[in-house]
This record gives structure tokens, C-alpha cells and sequence, in this order.
């Protein structure tokens, strides 16, 4: 067996391999010592998502902390992380087990720890508890918990009622918007369906709100190849814009036009409304593969950008601490943190800011991008691929990653590394190529961003060139 480890959020593995109930109890054991060791002393809620034998996986967890002298609170059924979030906070709480694996295939589960404020623990926390499971693992004392009745909560009319609450319904309503809502089979169903209804848009189309754990061989991730069927409805002229969110609704993909907007162009379109209609300033803070279009847009609104690594948790510390600092804190991923929320991404009330922006804008989508183009020095393009490799071929990468190099990558010069996370190589004309393992799967990740579709495919292959000239591959 694999020990238990955390990455950039939370721990996973595949269901029946290392995803069993042993190790989810260990993890909910060393999860209950963690919540044990804080100053606060609340509940803990406890919440799923749609995949295969979720709810038996949070009763058991349920259990654990019970027995351990933590109550938990078990939720209703599925519903989604960023609820979750709100609950806590909601009810002051003292965090919350997400039993989830967010995008990653069906045969994938996971763990998700939360703090207080509804955001994920730090790092140092993790780690705590990643160390503690594979101690309980490595030396098993006793039987599990016993099966318990606990207390439900369910969150789904205030949740909605809140993200609701934080978009101009009024303008949404006069829009008289129709919108393709993909929901990928996952815990965003009844929920974020029903949050653009409440909103006002007049006519939303929903696809896969049935739950399936299978996701239909795909990722619930709301990119362009796993959103044919809604990004083909989305090519009806009279649907004004097509929305997803992944398999624990926390992350947000956009369509228009017949066209997957890919993420980098939904970050300035969401940043460009906020900025522009909501008229809100602060801080940016943004994760070291997010454009460039950010840097330079918000320049023209006389706006700071912090950059940090990927992870929201990684972006949560600030918030918490200086919740009315920043207006927005954006990842790759498509996670959206927004100012007045809880210190995490929500899928859901992305979906609804990017129905205010068509609103209150009152164009097409492919208008309002055109016009973000032309405040930020015309359009970037953007890319990613994922290469599989072998834990050697990872191990090879992780002990170079902090001198990997290149004089030039695909004719152009490097003019600078930066090494926030992984290695992101910059050309003296701005764009760029970013290498870095991934925290939950055997992957490494290669972004790309230049100035034409193929002048980002040429920055991938020497990417993936770079990958085996480190690993030997």
C-alpha cells in the first residue's frame, strides 16, 4: 500500500486500491487528533460528494470522529464542497471532512480537511495529519468505531440564498438570459441548477444532473473535451452563455458561441467585470500559472497582483486574515475565491458573476472578450498538457526541477525562471512555459501561454522535450 499523502488539496487514491475503508478511517482518526489539538471546540461537518459508496465512506469517517470525542455533523447527502465551506462558517463550526476527489476520474476518491474559517488547513497541517494516518496504518490498536446515528445538517436553502444574495438578480432578470448548465454528474446537482434559477436567468438548459459515480468514463473537470455536448447547445444563437462546475462544484467552466472559453480567457472575463461594473479595487492574487492578461489588466485599473503557487490553499492565509484585501484570488484549476465569501472556490457563484457580466455588459460574450483584448495588448493563448511518468521518472524530475533551464525554448530567448512552483521559464516576450509535478496524481504538468495557438504548441513539445531530457525518458 501506497502511504497516505496530501497534495495541493487534500488526499486521494483509487476506490478499493488504497481508497478503503481502513485508510479513510485512519485519516478521519488523525483528522479527529488534529481538531482535538485547536482552540476551537464545535462540531465538525461532514459531507460528500456523488461517487461510489460516498455515503458509507462519510458515515464511517462519522464514526471515527464520534469516537474519538469529536461530534460530527453528517450531511443530508451530496452537496457541494463550497456549501460545505459555508456551513461551517455559517454556524461557526469547527471545520469540516470533505470526502471528495473534486475532478479527478470516478475510480478516484478523496479526503479534504477544512478549518474554521471554511478554508482548507495549511500546509503544516497536512502534513500533521498525513503523518498521524500513516501512523495509525503502521500500528493498528484495537477495532474501529461502531456504527452511530448522527445529527444531519443540510445547508442547500441557505447556501443557495447566499450565493443568490451576492449577484444584481435584478439585471440578470431583464437580460432575460438563457444559459447551458452542465453539472458533470457531480455534487453541484440541485444546487447550482437551481442557483441560476433563483438568480433570474430566464431559461437554464441542464445537462447530466443525474448522479453518476462513473462521470461516464470522463473527469468531472469542466474543460473543452469533457463538455462536447454543452459546448455544441452553447452554439444556438439564442443561448447567451453556457456554465459547468467539476465533481464537488468548487471549480468553473464557461462556454460561448459553440466554444469552450478556455480558463485563462474566463479569468479575465470574470476579473474584467469586477473590475469594470462592480467598480471593486484591492489586491489580485493570483497562482504562478494564471495569464499574463491578469498582470496587464489589472495595470489599467491601477490594481496589485500577488502572485503565489498553485494550491488554493496556498491563497486562503491571506484572505483569511485580510478578507477585504483582495477582490478576487484565481487559480488555473478554475477556482474562484471572491471577496464577501467564504476563503475558497466556488463554482456556483462563478457561474452567477458570469451571468451578471453578460448582463450588466449587454453584448455577446465574444464581444465583451474583445473588448478585454484590447486593454491588455491583444489575446493570449493558452494550453496544458499532462504527462504520465513513472514515481522514478518523478523522483528524477523533483531533484532537478530546481535548476531545469533552457537558453531558448521554440526560438525565442529565456529571459527569466521563475521558480515559485516548479519552473516557469519566461521569453523576452513575455510568454511563457511552466513545468511542475502534480500534488495528487503521477503527472507532470506542462502550461503554455504565447501569442497563437501554435506558437503554445511548439512551448508544449519543448516542454515535454525538457521533461525527458530530465528524467532520461
Amino acid at each position: 500500500m501506497r502511504p497516505i499523502r496530501f497534495g495541493t488539496e487534500g488526499w486521494r487514491a483509487v476506490i478499493a486500491e488504497d481508497y478503503t475503508f481502513d485508510n479513510v478511517r485512519a485519516v478521519a482518526r488523525a483528522a479527529a487528533a488534529w481538531f482535538r489539538q485547536q482552540p476551537k471546540r464545535a462540531p465538525v461537518a461532514v459531507g460528500h460528494d456523488t461517487r461510489f459508496l460516498a455515503a458509507r465512506f462519510a458515515a464511517a469517517v462519522a464514526d471515527e470522529l464520534a469516537a474519538a470525542g469529536v461530534k460530527p455533523l453528517l450531511c443530508a447527502g451530496p452537496l457541494p464542497t463550497p456549501a460545505i465551506c459555508f456551513e461551517v462558517v455559517r454556524k461557526e463550526l469547527a471545520g469540516a471532512v470533505v470526502l471528495t476527489a473534486s475532478h479527478n476520474p470516478g475510480e478516484y476518491n478523496g479526503v479534504k480537511v477544512k478549518r474554521p474559517e471554511g478554508a482548507s488547513v495549511m500546509e503544516q497541517d497536512a502534513k500533521w495529519i498525513e503523518a498521524e494516518a500513516n501512523r495509525i496504518i503502521a500500528n493498528p490498536s484495537g477495532e474501529w468505531a461502531p456504527p452511530q446515528d448522527h445529527e444531519r445538517f443540510d445547508v442547500r436553502e441557505a447556501y443557495i440564498e447566499r450565493v443568490v444574495s451576492m449577484v444584481d438578480t435584478g439585471a440578470i432578470r431583464d437580460a432575460k438570459l438563457t444559459v447551458v448548465a452542465d453539472l458533470m454528474h457531480g455534487a453541484g446537482i440541485g444546487y447550482f441548477d437551481e442557483a441560476l434559477r433563483r438568480a433570474g436567468c430566464a431559461d437554464v438548459a441542464v445537462l447530466r444532473a443525474n448522479p453518476d459515480p462513473t462521470f461516464e468514463g470522463k473527469h468531472p473537470e469542466p474543460i473543452g473535451p469533457n463538455l462536447e455536448h454543452s459546448v455544441a447547445m452553447t452554439g444556438d444563437p439564442k443561448v447567451d452563455i453556457g456554465v459547468a462546475t467539476d465533481g464537488d462544484a468548487d471549480r468553473f467552466g464557461m462556454m460561448a458561441h459553440g466554444e469552450y472559453i478556455d480558463i485563462q480567457r474566463t479569468i479575465v472575463y470574470i476579473l474584467y467585470h469586477l473590475l469594470k461594473n462592480r467598480g471593486w479595487r484591492g489586491k489580485v492574487m493570483r497562482a504562478v500559472n494564471v495569464t499574463s492578461m491578469v498582470d496587464h489588466l489589472c495595470d489599467h485599473f491601477g490594481v496589485r497582483v500577488v502572485e503565489t503557487a498553485v494550491g488554493f490553499k496556498n491563497m486562503a492565509q491571506a484572505l483569511i486574515e485580510s478578507p477585504q484585501d483582495y477582490l478576487l484570488a484565481v487559480e488555473e484549476s478554475g477556482g474562484f475565491g471572491i471577496r464577501g465569501h467564504v476563503p475558497d472556490r466556488d463554482g456556483t457563484l462563478t457561474a452567477l458573476i458570469a451571468c451578471e457580466a453578460r448582463a450588466q455588459e449587454g453584448k455577446p460574450v465574444g464581444k465583451i472578450l474583445e473588448d478585454i483584448f484590447s486593454l491588455v495588448g491583444g489575446r493570449r493563448y493558452f494550453d496544458r498538457v499532462d504527462l504520465r511518468v513513472t514515481p522514478q521518472q518523478r523522483e528524477a524530475l523533483a531533484a532537478r526541477m530546481h535548476e531545469l533551464h533552457a537558453d531558448k525554448l521554440a526560438g525565442r530567448k529565456v529571459e527569466n525562471v521563475n521558480r515559485t512552483d516548479g519552473a516557469k521559464l519566461i521569453r523576452d516576450d513575455g510568454t511563457w512555459l511552466l513545468l511542475r509535478l502534480s500534488g495528487t496524481e503521477p503527472l507532470v504538468r506542462i502550461y503554455a501561454e504565447g501569442l497563437s495557438a501554435d506558437d503554445v504548441d511548439s512551448l508544449l513539445k519543448a516542454g515535454e522535450q525538457l521533461v525527458h531530457e530530465a528524467t532520461g525518458g
